[in-house]
């Protein structure tokens, strides 16, 4: 395998191979990486090339720790076939010719099933870069017909999705100026598309830019009670729900606001959607989720292969704090 550098101002391009490959992943795409880069990060944007054809992508982010060199890490990604054994091998050999300084390579696949995780990797406890990754997600087969979906959610939910408009709430898409009024909803939980409400503006921003993020806001009586954001890159969409008011429990708004941002995907050409950001007080468990909107509950692994065994040990046994610190903070979203 081969690692084959993007060339400069090949964003679009590199976009349409993650959006169209099977095991593609918003955050493995060019904007994520941009917003990272725009908080002191260095990028890289990697073709996964075996015998002269692409067979997956990495969006790489490089992070300075101290002495030890540079951590490395890829938020959901790469974007590759978990099963393919020799390619995970001779990647780990090609990042080493790539990047002699970098002690730790850490990434975030989806775990494939016919595989526990990749050969030669090796879990880690606990989160090596900021923003926090839920390890689990929802992961919804869209059909291209929402009205077929529709009929295919669980009977508490369609009753949910019938119940909020009864109640007086109605969904829109909310202008670009009307960001601030989703994020006094946003409840603490996996941060997978922003860690806390100014990223949240920034990232928006940055995919709505490009034509690849929504954002819905669910109001009753003129006040917004929930608010739900996506983005889809290509054929994988990604939806967090925000939050939402003791009002909008009660009227189901959250329920509203999370099926507009699925249909928006659906009505783009997304063929699956995740569905994370459940973790609020009084919010329903992903399982949850999983059983009422006919979704598949998906794991995602946190691993790590060795590039230089002293730095890499010696970053083993520092505090999680002082990582943290040496990482830099305020980092705009991943993953899952």
């Amino acid at each position: 395998m081969l690692l084959i550098p993007v060339t400069a101002g090949g964003s679009e391009e590199f976009d349409r191979f993650v959006g169209s490959h099977v095991h593609g992943d918003p955050l493995q795409g060019a904007c994520f990486g941009d917003l990272q880069a725009e908080r002191g990060r260095t990028v890289h944007r990697f073709y996964l090339v075996e015998h002269g054809h692409a067979v997956g992508s990495l969006s790489l982010i490089a992070a300075e720790v101290g002495r030890l060199g540079q951590l490395l890490y890829a938020p959901r990604g790469p974007v590759l076939d978990p099963g393919q054994r020799v390619a995970w091998r001779s990647l780990a050999w090609e990042l080493r010719h790539h990047f002699p300084r970098a002690f730790a390579f850490t990434c975030a696949p989806r775990i494939d099933e016919r595989q526990p995780r990749p050969p030669g990797y090796f879990p880690r406890r606990g989160v090596p870069l900021d923003p926090g990754l839920s390890l689990a997600a929802v992961e919804l087969p869209l059909s291209g017909d929402p009205e077929r979906d529709f009929a295919r959610l669980h009977r508490r939910c369609r009753v949910q999705l019938r119940r909020a408009p009864a109640h007086g709430v109605s969904v829109r898409e909310a202008r670009r100026d009307e960001v601030r009024l989703a994020l006094g909803l946003m409840r603490r939980g996996p941060a997978v598309i922003a860690p806390d409400p100014a990223a949240l503006a920034d990232a928006l921003a940055a995919f709505r830019a490009r034509g690849q993020a929504a954002l819905f806001l669910a109001e009753e009586a003129g006040a917004v009670r929930a608010a739900s954001v996506v983005i889809r890159l290509g054929r994988h969409a990604l939806c967090q729900h925000l939050g939402q008011d003791d009002g909008g429990r009660h009227r189901a708004a959250g329920y509203a606001a999370q099926w507009a941002a699925i249909a928006w995907a659906e009505g783009q050409g997304a063929e699956r959607c995740d569905i994370t950001g459940f973790r609020a007080p009084g919010d329903p468990t992903l399982a949850d989720v999983a059983r009422r909107y006919g979704g598949i509950e998906h794991r995602y692994a946190l691993l790590e292969v060795p590039m230089r065994l002293g730095p890499y040990l010696a970053y083993r046994l520092l505090p999680a704090a002082r990582v943290r610190k040496g990482l830099g903070a305020g980092a705009a979203a991943p993953a899952h």
